[in-house]
């Protein structure tokens, strides 16, 4: 017999997703973030409460990376609310190359009840 749980079967939803990289190079964060761009993601890059753009056009979606924190080392890449579900979509439908997060370590995913 088949298991046809999922997410959508049980009204779970996709509400944030965070990506670590403990060492993440300037030019492969920006390899992250222009492929992402091409699925649709505008990237920003956070440090302490200042945001700016790093790829950005009038896509649909956004993800920020966020260094320079006190609470740990390293950068995490993350995505939240209908981000995260889009990215998590992308993921189900293996559109995502995850050889692009060869070094990333699945920090966070979080999940809500609709």
């Amino acid at each position: 017999m088949l298991n046809k749980l999922s997410f959508e079967s049980e009204r779970l939803v996709v509400d944030y997703l965070s990506f670590k990289f403990q060492k993440l190079e300037n030019s492969t964060q920006r390899k992250i973030a222009d492929y992402l761009f091409k699925l649709g993601f505008n990237s920003y890059k956070e440090s302490g409460k200042l945001t700016k753009p790093m790829v950005s056009s009038k896509n649909k979606f956004e993800v920020c990376f966020v260094g320079d924190n006190p609470y740990w080392d390293g950068t995490l890449c993350h995505f939240s609310g209908l981000n995260a579900s889009r990215f998590y979509f992308f993921s189900k439908e293996q559109i995502i190359d995850w050889t692009i997060f060869f070094s990333a370590v699945l920090s966070r995913f979080d999940l809500y009840f609709e």
